[in-house]
């Protein structure tokens, strides 16, 4: 079977924004590590890194608009939205740990987290649909 317009699109999206993140994030990291940057420059750099996630954010929303199945397109809609929901509970409770002083932290990297929920959220919806 072959794959759908719109998940070729998202794949083709995906390893280009994954792509460049990597390579981004590597050239950053080690310019940033070379020796003393100003503070603008590591601003600039943590401000380019941060373009190529926002990219995969604007990548997995598109798949939503692109996807002309509506039964796929409501899986996503739903997985997307139980991924959100996760992770909102997910940092609640952990800010809540942190605020009762059981964790020295709080949440941070809530993209990641956003991103493993979405991973979780796929089998769950399928499975229910």
């Amino acid at each position: 079977m072959a794959m759908p317009h719109y998940m070729k699109n998202y794949t083709k999206r995906l390893f280009a924004f994954m792509g460049a993140y990597m390579v981004v994030l590597i050239g950053g990291l080690t310019y940033a590590r070379q020796g003393d940057q100003s503070q603008i420059v590591l601003i600039f750099l943590a401000l380019l890194t941060a373009l190529p996630i926002c990219g995969v954010f604007w990548t997995i929303f598109r798949l939503l608009v692109e996807c002309d199945d509506e039964y796929q397109r409501l899986l996503f809609a739903k997985q997307f939205l139980l991924a959100t929901g996760m992770t909102l509970a997910l940092t609640t409770v952990w800010q809540f740990l942190k605020v009762y002083e059981v964790l020295a932290a709080g949440p941070q990297w809530i993209g990641v987290i956003w991103f493993a929920m979405l991973g979780f959220a796929a089998p769950l919806v399928r499975w229910r649909a």
